[in-house]
């Protein structure tokens, strides 16, 4: 690191670390400003691939670097751009841009301790902002595979939701580990990875076995989605003991949404929609509005 002004070092010699923002098991993440870039936020992600000695690490760096290359085709307005891969005295960091504003948790829990939820029109509106972002993501290949309130933000500058915490990330942290011989916290005897979703918002078929899909990323919408409009966490919408959802019976919504959110969280995946443009359609948004149209394209 470079030093900047007495007692101060920089990552990678212009980026000022302010404070954490979360610790985990794939590595910290931290605010940061851009000395090169006016002091721009910026948002640190750090490899950690928890392996012995230098040799073994280099070889990690390499293949995180390889594997972490499909996240620079994303062009869109709702992902924060990925702006690099900074080596700094043999830490890893994955650049991104920061967005501001609250996570969808955080306005949950605001709206819950007035006794209010997000109303259809909201959660409508929230499908048709996410829906064009996921169709996106899709056809360039990419399942985020962690979808929920928590990596929702709703961008302060335009209101529209911006989707963070890529799960591929860590899914590449895992395969990295894999390849380099290391035990990983969810690892079954034949080597499969499991439960890089979250508990609640992944399908039952990623939790168990790995399996990703769009409609994996559709399944984890629709329950967020669900959470936003009932106001209640996962496993209060489903009965275990009549073994069906309760959520028809916690929130009253237009038989066309019902219909939507029921096929999205369809238990099995050929039940789900295929695509998010076809729930778009479902919803009869085939043909947004202009605005909803644009965002739904990549940035020129």
């Amino acid at each position: 690191m470079a030093e900047a002004g007495q007692g101060e070092r920089l990552l990678g010699g212009h980026y000022r670390v302010l404070r954490q923002l979360s610790r985990g098991s794939f590595g910290d993440t931290y605010l940061a400003e851009d000395t090169h870039r006016f002091q721009e936020l910026c948002v640190l992600k750090e490899f950690n691939p928890q392996v012995p000695g230098k040799l073994a690490l280099d070889k990690a760096q390499t293949l995180f670097e390889r594997e972490a290359s499909i996240l620079y085709q994303i062009n869109h307005p709702q992902v924060p751009r990925f702006r690099e891969l900074l080596r700094d005295e043999g830490r890893l960091f994955l650049v991104q841009d920061y967005v501001e504003g609250p996570s969808y948790r955080e306005l949950l829990d605001r709206r819950r301790a007035v006794g209010e939820r997000f109303s259809e029109a909201e959660g409508v509106q929230f499908l048709m902002q996410t829906l064009p972002l996921l169709q996106y993501l899709h056809s360039i290949g990419i399942v985020h595979r962690d979808i929920s309130p928590d990596n929702l933000i709703q961008r302060n500058a335009d209101g529209r939701p911006v989707l963070i915490d890529f799960g591929g990330v860590k899914q590449l942290v895992v395969n990295v580990r894999y390849q380099l011989g290391v035990a990983q916290p969810y690892q079954a005897t034949d080597g499969t990875i499991t439960r890089l979703g979250t508990v609640g918002y992944a399908p039952e078929e990623q939790l168990e076995s790995g399996q990703v899909s769009p409609a994996t990323d559709l399944y984890a919408l629709g329950m967020t989605t669900l959470v936003l409009l009932t106001g209640k966490e996962p496993d209060a919408l489903y009965d275990d003991r009549r073994d069906r959802w309760a959520w028809p019976e916690q929130v009253e919504l237009s038989a066309t949404l019902s219909q939507v959110l029921t096929q999205l969280v369809a238990h099995d995946p050929g039940d789900r929609y295929q695509s998010a443009g076809q729930a778009l359609a479902a919803l009869n948004l085939a043909h947004p509005d202009p605005l909803s149209a644009a965002w739904s394209q990549p940035m020129p």
